[in-house]
């Protein structure tokens, strides 16, 4: 990736042209019978009753949230995605930059984050935002992709991809919590869990195949590479049936701790 690539033009682009995208795939990567978004709504707390959703993209991970007496305001910058998650539910829903949140300090319980925070940077000026809106004890959850825990079996599929790619997805931020460690120096956030799991997509027709290859950051990549992809793809369900591709997530969750309590972020 070339030293100052627009990624903010590049993400914008992305979701103008195709909303729903991740929800498309993400809604269908499972692991024992739940999704990524399952999982993340299991780290928050019943008792929560504000929550904000960010980079809520076409809003799945709000419509996971929803429970009744309970507010959950998605919050994303790209109106395509927002619209379309409008369609698909009440919300709230606020076009709005992640690093300046139109709420009041300590006001919220909890803020989630399916996959936003590899891409709202810079990481110290996101948990710091989030920092600013939690109420004392109030959580952050969010997930990233990661390499573990895949298995090596795991990666033949994915190795085929991305030999058809010839390029890795990438993101603007990091995916492990090595990159987000110092980000928390000063946030009034700590770590308190770091999980991992292993999800499972299933590719059986050509759509399956383009819409995995279509949800994927690749700026680099060419629509012919892409292309390359998906005919892989669909050749080996041709002759192999169904192809499960493999996807590991972690689930970070960082705590709002009390004023009078605070010690060290990490």
């Amino acid at each position: 990736m070339r030293k100052g690539f627009d990624w903010a033009a590049y993400v914008r682009g992305f979701h103008d042209a195709a909303p729903g995208v991740t929800e498309a795939v993400l809604s269908r990567t499972l692991a024992g019978g739940h999704t990524p978004y399952r999982w993340l709504a299991r780290a928050v707390s019943p008792r929560a009753q504000l929550i904000v959703d960010l980079a809520c993209g076409s809003g799945a991970m709000s419509r996971e949230l929803a429970l009744p007496g309970r507010t959950v305001l998605g919050v994303d910058l790209a109106e395509s995605e927002l619209r379309l998650a409008s369609e698909r539910s009440e919300g709230p829903w606020v076009c709005a930059d992640g690093l300046a949140l139109p709420l009041a300090d300590a006001s919220v319980d909890a803020v989630v984050s399916s996959m936003g925070a590899v891409v709202i940077q810079p990481a110290h000026a996101l948990f710091t935002e989030v920092g600013r809106v939690l109420r004392p004890g109030g959580v952050f959850a969010f997930t990233a992709p990661t390499v573990l825990p895949l298995h090596p079996r795991d990666l033949v599929t994915s190795l085929g991809v991305v030999g058809r790619l010839r390029s890795l997805p990438r993101f603007p931020g990091p995916t492990e919590i090595t990159g987000y460690k110092d980000a928390l120096i000063g946030t009034g956030l700590r770590k308190v869990e770091d999980a991992r799991e292993r999800y499972h997509f299933e590719v059986a027709t050509l759509q399956d195949a383009e819409v995995i290859v279509s949800a994927l950051y690749l700026p680099t990549t060419s629509a012919r590479r892409r292309a390359a992809a998906v005919e892989w793809l669909v050749d080996r369900t041709a002759k192999e049936g169904p192809v499960r591709i493999s996807l590991a997530m972690r689930r970070f969750l960082v705590l709002k701790q009390p004023v009078a309590t605070r010690g060290p972020e990490l």
